[in-house]
């Protein structure tokens, strides 16, 4: 398998972004590795760890799941919010027509007409 061939996860994660309340689902070893080098906030052990287990998964030498698991990891040690489930106070997407499935938006909740801040 050539390096860069994307190896799709079992289960999304849940992120939390920088902006309250909007998530992110990361769903492949491309995607992690993307989110690791473009967006992570800090290098530390974990995160180094993550990086080059996903080399190792595109490359076919490791399963996808260790990817997830090393960026789960990573994402902890960092403290960014990660889940293995849609957070309870967050609206399922829906899909367009032809859209991936990394190209869902996650959003609060609407509670009637206003809006609950926290």
């Amino acid at each position: 398998m050539a390096l860069g061939s994307d190896r799709m996860w079992s289960d999304g994660v849940y992120m939390a972004l920088e902006k309250a309340g909007e998530y992110r689902v990361v769903w492949s070893t491309r995607d992690a590795a993307n989110v690791l080098l473009e967006q992570w906030p800090a290098c530390g052990d974990g995160y180094r760890r993550a990086i080059d287990i996903c080399a190792e998964v595109m490359k076919g030498n490791l399963s996808p799941e260790q990817a997830r698991q090393a960026f789960i990891l990573a994402a902890k040690e960092a403290g960014i919010f990660v889940s293995d489930e849609l957070p309870p106070h967050l609206t399922p997407p829906s899909l367009e027509p032809g859209a991936k499935k990394t190209d869902m938006k996650l959003r609060p909740k609407k509670r009637g007409h206003r809006k609950y801040w926290r």
